[in-house]
């Protein structure tokens, strides 16, 4: 049970690691991926922006004055168009030859050898003569550079104007944004990992608990129980209705165990007075009055195992559904007085009044006669069992325009308000004092209810029962519905 147990744990734990934090953690990494990608364009744009909102549009003006082929004339109007330049605080200009050169910078340094010029190249291929880039320096330095290449009145390239700004400080910048985005991501991965353990856990933990404990009670340990101060969910329904079900198996198998002992008392005791009787029998010699005697105590405890082989067989039939109605007209006070001759000499041993009133003459219901007879029986014989000698049994018949009611009343020993509850139950008995298997009311409160009636019993301790059947006045067909 422990393997099984940790398996389906592990099962738990391993689905969520698949299906929610494996997911989560790229939806994560890509959202990462998406804002970190979307900074760094937004400030290599910003540097982009920066550079053509400080292009003079005139500086092809500018520079026709000195393009007449004199290099020196040329670098005059480099030097003059740097000195004039607003913004060398926050970019470095060249000026490139016709060759792309590199012939004067606005640092006031000698410009290095080598590097990229990508945007230089760009340029000369562009229509607009303009191109961005973003590159290195000889010295690894990261740069944003603008090109703008000069063209005479055919077209030809006399030289370029170059403009560059240090990503660096960006750099920093943007690589202490990426490290926010990136220990949040960590951050929220982390806070996401460990709650969604937490959550797992307050689920695998109580399933484990409920696991071994339904283990026990498919042992047949009814007596163990979840303890439940922790979880006030659906978990904790769960919990609870399981205990229920423990104690109400508990209950049962209690119930259970006392209707065998009792069915097996109850049958014990037909079967001794017949083996008695039969071996009396068979050593009497000539004497017809034992001889008939005998017979009849055989006869009447075969009666009372057949009667209680029938009410189990009708009990195993209501518990597999399988019971079948024999729909008829039945005259009801006809049922009751046949019940009631069965019961009159029992009765009369036992000093006890059995009445039957009735207000009205015939009573016309449909349904089993037998099972109907068999549910009249099993209250009236009840009535019977639990009244003292001298005490009275009443069967009163009553009906209106709707149903007929059947009211067995008795002032026995009546019934606690602890019992009347489950008296219908199975296996249930109130009294084990006095015989029974415990399933005839259980039987009989089936059967009504198959016939579309109800019983309802009242009763007060010690004082008296009144067990009313209430049977519809319906027609064949409502029962075949």
């Amino acid at each position: 049970m422990k393997k099984k147990t940790k398996e389906k744990s592990g099962s738990i734990k391993s689905r969520w690691i698949k299906q929610i934090l494996v997911v989560t953690t790229v939806a994560l990494f890509l959202i990462m991926c998406i804002l970190l990608y979307s900074v760094s364009a937004r400030y290599y744009n910003a540097a982009e922006v920066t550079i053509r909102a400080r292009v003079s549009k005139t500086i092809d003006t500018f520079f026709t004055y000195y393009n007449n082929g004199d290099e020196d004339l040329f670098f005059k109007g480099a030097s003059d168009y740097i000195e004039s330049f607003q913004y060398k605080d926050i970019m470095e200009v060249w000026v490139l030859d016709k060759k792309g050169n590199p012939i004067i910078s606005s640092s006031g340094f000698r410009i290095p050898e080598g590097g990229e010029y990508t945007d230089y190249n760009l340029a000369l291929n562009s229509e607009s003569n303009t191109a961005v880039a973003q590159l290195k320096t000889s010295t690894g330095e990261p740069i944003t550079a603008l090109s703008y290449v000069l063209r005479d009145e055919k077209g030809e390239q006399y030289g370029a104007v170059r403009y560059l700004i240090s990503m660096e400080e960006m750099f920093v910048q943007l690589t202490y944004l990426w490290l926010i985005i990136i220990l949040c991501f960590i951050l929220i991965l982390t806070m996401i990992t460990l709650s969604g353990q937490y959550f797992v856990s307050s689920i695998v933990n109580p399933v484990v608990t409920i696991c071994k404990t339904t283990g026990e009670i498919a042992k047949g340990n009814f007596n163990v129980r979840i303890k439940n101060d922790y979880y006030n969910d659906e978990i904790g329904d769960l919990c609870n209705s399981i205990n229920y079900m423990a104690s109400q198996l508990s209950e049962i198998d209690k119930m259970k165990n006392e209707f065998i002992s009792t069915v097996s008392h109850e049958i014990r005791t037909p079967l001794t007075a017949i083996m008695g009787w039969g071996e009396t029998l068979k050593r009497a010699e000539n004497n017809p009055e034992l001889t008939d005697k005998g017979i009849d105590i055989i006869l009447e405890e075969t009666t009372r195992l057949s009667s209680m082989v029938e009410e189990l067989l009708d009990f195993s039939r209501i518990q597999n559904d399988s019971i079948k109605l024999i729909i008829t007209e039945i005259e009801i006070l006809n049922v009751i007085n046949q019940v009631s001759d069965i019961y009159k000499k029992k009765a009369e041993e036992r000093d006890i009044n059995l009445t039957v009133t009735s207000a009205v003459d015939e009573v016309f219901v449909f349904g089993d006669a037998d099972k109907i007879r068999q549910v009249f029986i099993n209250i009236l014989d009840n009535a019977i069992k639990y009244t003292p000698q001298g005490g009275e049994v009443k069967i009163i018949v009553e009906r209106n325009q709707k149903y007929v009611k059947i009211v067995f009343s008795d002032n026995g020993c009546g019934i606690s308000a602890d019992d009347i509850a489950h008296v219908k139950e199975k296996f249930y008995k109130a009294n084990n004092t006095v015989r029974g298997t415990g399933i005839g009311l259980a039987v009989a409160d089936e059967i009504v209810k198959k016939h579309g009636g109800e019983i309802n019993i009242k009763s007060t301790y010690s004082e008296g029962t009144d067990v009313e059947i209430i049977l519809p006045l319906g027609t064949k067909g409502d029962l075949n519905e």
